[in-house]
Order: C-alpha cells, then structure tokens, then sequence
C-alpha cells in the first residue's frame, strides 16, 4: 500500500476534476443511516443476536469499501464526512464486543482513506475537518478500552493496528506511539517455535487465532515503514517466525500438531480472507512459497482493512 503513498497506487494519476469533484455526493451514494451506538452480543455468546446488531455497521464498511474499490472518492468522503458529523458508533458500550468492532471499523476506515489519491485531503479540507477528529476519537476509546487491554492477545494487536492506521491519516505521532506498544506486544509474545501461548490456549480455534493475529502485526509493519520503523527484525525476526508457522500449516495442516495435539477447526475464511497479509507480505520478502498459495485465493478482501487488499497492496506473481 504505497499511496498509500506506500507501493501501488502511484496510480494518482487521477483529474484534477475527480479531487475538485470529491466533496459533492456521486448519484448513487446513499448513506445508511449512522450508527450511534455498537454494542452487540459476544460472537460466541449469541451469534444470532451478533449477526443482527453488526449489521447496519457492516453495511456501511461494504458500501465504504465498495466504493474506495471502484475509486469512487466522492462517495467514500460523502460517506465517511455523514457519519462523522454524526459522531457514529460513539455512543456508550455497555457489554464487551462493541469495543473490538469500533476498533475494527475505525482501522477500515482509516485504511480506506490511504488509498485515497494525493490531493484528496487538500481539496476536500471542510469534510476531513470532520473526518479527522472523528477518527481520532474512535482511536482515543481504543486505546483507553480496558475491555481490550487486559486481554493481551490478537484483539490487543489488532488495537494498535487501529491507533498506527488513524494517527498516520491524521498524522498524530502520540496515537502511532500508542498502536506500536501495543504491536510490540504482540512482537514479544512470539515464541521461538512462532507459536503464540495466549492463542495456542483456544484450543481447537488456536491456529485460526494464529492467523488473525498475524494480520495486524503484518499490517502495522507496513505502515511504520515510512517512519523507518522495522517491525520485521524486531525480536529476531518474530513475524517472520509467525508468518512461516501460518504458511506451513496452509501448506499441511498436520504441521500445527507440533504446536498443540488438539484437533483444528477453520472458519470458511480462516485460510481465504483472513490471510490477506500474505499479499503485502510477498510483496516485501518475495517467499517463494506464497504465490501458490495467493494465485487461487486472488483477489483478497478483507473488511476491516480497506475492502480488496490485492488491488492495494498485491505485486504480481510469477
């Protein structure tokens, strides 16, 4: 993600128009109605009760990223600028999932705008005006979620992923700090084997958990890289170690045997979206063996960051 002003998108080689143009709303731009509040049931406690609460939120990520899909950039700020006037999902969290999802949502969001071309923020100055200071309150309850913090597993990584992605939009040095403590964190809990203790302890889901956590370490490594920040070397090469675990148990599941005896289960989308790492990933370190694994699995979209991750952030294979 380079234009991110990162790899890919020197693609900003859009019209002065297109940006100009930006802050009125594209004809089939309708907004969902914000959500104030999110607040919905544990996954595991209710998934019906779950799927129905997350919905309106998951609705207006899809249309988001929908839109940053198709570079429809008056639509992603007409929607990102209706939600801020209306300080979506801020209000009072009283169970424990609503604080993940608003982690979730808010990286997306920010991750959406750093595909945005260069020139969008300068020509578009009243809607991020709004924009900024939404997502940095997003960010703000983040970091001060204790429901997140005293976890200290993936959902803690995936917190500082959120704090990195939003302070490098709104260019906050303190949130940045922030995110990095918290994916250092999940650097150190890495062990030498690339196992994760606090993830081999779920048991049947352990490698599942692998996976997800992999996803915030990799993606916070890559948007540090502008501030000369290697992620990648710290703790002898955690990532790395993390990263082959993962690789070789997509290539042989019994590899994860090594790691615990129990028996894996897989979501659908444990070994599809939930490896969208592997496309910046390949990009920087050129592993061999990913292309045989992202080749069948193209395109990537994962809907906490940005919708399509191989348009951003994939290079081509061999």
């Amino acid at each position: 993600m380079r234009a991110i002003s990162f790899r890919r998108l020197s693609v900003a080689l859009f019209t002065v128009g297109a940006l100009l143009g930006a802050a009125s709303a594209s004809r089939a731009c309708d907004v969902p109605a914000p959500v104030r509040t999110i607040d919905p049931p544990g996954y595991y406690d209710d998934p019906t009760g779950y799927a129905r609460d997350v919905k309106p939120m998951r609705d207006f990520i899809a249309k988001l990223n929908a839109a940053a899909e198709h570079a429809d950039w008056s639509c992603a700020l007409t929607l990102l600028d209706s939600w801020a006037q209306a300080d979506a999902l801020m209000g009072k969290i009283s169970g424990y999932q609503g604080y993940d999802e608003r982690s979730w949502a808010g990286t997306d969001f920010a991750m959406v705008i750093l595909r945005m071309p260069r020139g969008m923020r300068e020509a578009n100055r009243a809607q991020f005006n709004a924009i900024d200071p939404w997502l940095e309150r997003i960010a703000i309850a983040t970091r001060d979620s204790e429901a997140i913090n005293h976890l200290h597993n993936n959902l803690v990584y995936w917190a500082g992923l959120d704090l990195i992605a939003i302070g490098t939009v709104t260019d906050n040095a303190s949130l940045i700090d922030s995110g990095l403590l918290r994916v250092r964190e999940g650097i150190r809990d890495i062990g030498a084997d690339g196992s994760l203790a606090r993830e081999v302890k779920r048991g049947n889901r352990a490698l599942h958990y692998h996976t997800f956590a992999l996803l915030p370490l990799v993606f916070a490594a890559e948007l540090v890289q502008r501030r000369k920040i290697d992620l990648y070397r710290e703790n002898g090469g955690a990532i790395g170690r993390l990263a082959n675990l993962v690789i070789d148990a997509v290539e042989n599941p019994d590899s994860f045997r090594t790691i615990t005896p129990v028996r894996q289960d897989l979501f659908p989308w444990t070994f599809r979206d939930e490896l969208s790492w592997v496309e910046p990933y390949y990009a920087r370190f050129h592993d061999r063996r990913l292309p045989a694994i992202i080749a069948p699995r193209r395109p990537f979209s994962e809907w906490r960051l940005g919708g399509d991750v191989s348009a951003v952030w994939g290079a081509p294979l061999p």
